[in-house]
């Protein structure tokens, strides 16, 4: 990309798209890893990106397909998310509770994200927790922006299925998840 504007503009996406990363993959490492090798692939494909209003789009478009090819060139599905590390992020006070439940219902909500199929994950991950628009999932994904909504409806759909079957949802101030006796993800 010619000038040093090109090249600021995907610094200020940096973190956008390791969180995408880290969603999809839910692991901290490998997303650091998946990050760096997708701005290296940017860096490389400067002739990709035709504007800077495409910056985002285009760089997500990249790291979700080096997780993808992470994913093949093993031929492994995704990891679910590790333990976070909740101790070190606890907020001083009577919501120490409530951090300690939210990060547990975090953690088992994405490890249900993780077992969609692939397009409705990725549509999933990138509408409902990094927060990108139907335009900018379809032209990540190569799909039209009324089929990022039926993905989107799908897996949410599937999400809630699986979380009804498996998990006790316990509502209100403190949320909860809970396995069902027998269940497993």
């Amino acid at each position: 990309m010619p000038g040093g504007g090109a090249t600021s503009d995907r610094a200020s996406h940096r973190a956008a798209v390791r969180a995408f990363v880290s969603r999809l993959v839910g692991d901290e490492a490998l997303a650091d890893d998946l990050t760096q090798e997708a701005f290296l692939r940017a860096q490389k494909s400067e002739a990709g990106l035709r504007s800077a209003s495409s910056a985002k789009s285009w760089l997500f478009a990249i790291a979700l397909n080096a997780v993808r090819d992470h994913y093949r060139a093993g031929a492994r599905g995704p990891a679910t998310a590790p333990e976070p590390a909740i101790v070190e992020r606890l907020p001083a006070g009577d919501d120490t509770e409530h951090a300690l439940l939210s990060a547990e219902m975090s953690k088992c909500v994405i490890e249900y994200v993780m077992q969609l199929r692939d397009q409705q994950r990725e549509v999933v991950a990138m509408h409902d927790m990094v927060g990108l628009t139907h335009a900018e999932i379809a032209l990540i994904l190569g799909v039209s922006e009324a089929n990022s909504r039926v993905l989107l409806h799908r897996g949410r759909a599937a999400l809630r299925k699986r979380l009804e079957r498996d998990c006790i949802l316990t509502p209100g101030d403190r949320i909860a998840c809970e396995r069902k006796p027998g269940s497993c993800t």
